[in-house]
């Protein structure tokens, strides 16, 4: 079985008696026990026996009062027992009423332990065995020969009853209140702890987070690029000794965009290598974050000798948030990646940014070329990467075949209307 959790194990866990307990309970049997001793010795000295029975029980009565917490139920019983026992001792005809010595407040602490237990058993045990141990005491008090004055007055009868019922009420209310404090204690320490957890969990979820979105980065930058330089190069080294110009182009393709990667790389790689804020010990200044902007130059660079690609603009533009401008890019720049990488020129492809009331649309498709079949890009990294992009901004995307050949990608996101673009 589980150990207990929460605010009652904590408090279960402190059942144990202590130093405390110890000093607690002989500090009670210093200042009580020898008043007792004095009235029992000056109320009897003719009668040994009762004089050792009932200084034999309060000595008792002290010594359970140090291992009360031990078992609280067990002690309130064992309690309730040796003052039923000193009620005895105190009937009609013994020499005073034993119950109602100075030692018998001893009996408070134990009504006050069981209430601050936690334990329901001991917490109704200590009230009900409580009151029923007043009600006997009044009783005894009442029938003892040495208080006919008091029989004799209704008022301090019903004094005494209230005083002994008033001393259980107040131990057991005190006792349930500590209990109560202790738990609102236990329970905002819990509470402390909880949320100390949460916030870590929090910051593990939002370093997944980024690191998931640094992954996706790294991934749509080294594989677009790549691809391009390869697709350059090819062309480059078919172009040289027919159309040096052309192939010097290719080459200066390839030039620019390794200087772009390497770029976007060194902007990736400071987020990860230099602490918030200390940009002024040697982190490479942050460049912005790609946009819209910056479209037609990147399907400027996805074209090369038999590989044409063009951008279309439709509707009217608008400023939309920074997130959902790299959104827009980085799906851009993995669809032309997948043209690369599954198409053999010659190919066209086209990439349209639509402005619709309240989304942006974009759309890549091209002609399939000579490539492999279109299934080869159903599945891969690069594909769940723009679906979870598209997600993350409520937005959809759609990507598969066209009849008759070719492949479209379709990416839609909301975009509340907002001041026009100059």
């Amino acid at each position: 079985m589980d150990a207990p959790s929460g605010p009652d194990a904590t408090l279960r866990s402190s059942r144990n008696p202590s130093l405390a307990d110890l000093v607690a309970a002989l500090a009670a049997a210093a200042a009580l026990l020898p008043l007792t001793i004095v009235e029992v010795l000056g109320a009897a000295p003719s009668n040994p026996g009762w004089t050792t029975v009932v200084i034999g029980l309060f000595v008792l009565l002290h010594a359970a009062a140090a291992l009360r917490r031990r078992s609280p139920i067990g002690g309130i019983f064992v309690a309730s027992v040796i003052m039923l026992a000193l009620t005895a001792a105190s009937l009609p005809g013994s020499p005073t009423v034993a119950v109602l010595l100075p030692s018998s407040v001893v009996y408070l602490v134990f009504v006050f332990t069981a209430a601050e237990s936690g334990t329901r058993l001991a917490d109704v045990a200590a009230i009900a065995l409580g009151l029923a141990g007043a009600a006997m005491m009044t009783a005894v008090a009442i029938a003892h020969d040495a208080v006919d004055a008091i029989a004799s007055e209704p008022g301090a009868i019903i004094t005494l009853a209230g005083f002994l019922v008033a001393s259980i009420g107040a131990a057991w209310a005190l006792g349930r209140s500590r209990l109560e404090l202790r738990r609102a204690r236990a329970a905002r320490e819990l509470a402390r702890e909880q949320g100390a957890e949460l916030r870590l969990q929090r910051e593990r979820e939002a370093a997944a987070d980024e690191r998931r979105r640094l992954g996706r980065d790294l991934h749509d930058v080294v594989s677009h690029s790549l691809a391009v330089m390869v697709a350059q190069a090819e062309a480059s080294r078919l172009l040289l000794g027919r159309d040096d110009a052309r192939a010097r182009i290719s080459i200066e393709h390839v030039v620019s965009t390794g200087r772009s990667a390497m770029s976007d790389m060194r902007g990736l790689v400071a987020v990860l290598a230099a602490p918030t804020g200390d940009a002024e010990h040697g982190a490479a200044p942050m460049e912005p974050s790609p946009g819209l902007a910056d479209l037609p130059e990147l399907v400027a660079r996805a074209t090369a000798p038999g590989r044409a690609a063009a951008f279309e603009e439709l509707g009217s533009p608008r400023q939309v948030s920074p997130g959902t401008e790299l959104t827009v890019y980085r799906i851009v720049q993995e669809s032309l990646t997948n043209i690369l990488k599954h198409t053999d020129p010659p190919t066209r492809s086209i990439v349209r940014l639509e402005w619709g009331v309240d989304v942006v649309d974009v759309v890549v498709e091209d002609d399939g070329g000579g490539g492999r079949a279109p299934a080869d890009r159903h599945d891969g990294r690069g594909i769940r990467g723009m679906r979870e992009r598209a997600r993350q901004l409520d937005g959809t995307l759609e990507s598969g075949p066209i009849v008759g050949g070719g492949w479209r990608t379709r990416l839609s996101l909301p975009s509340a209307p907002m001041e026009m673009v100059p």
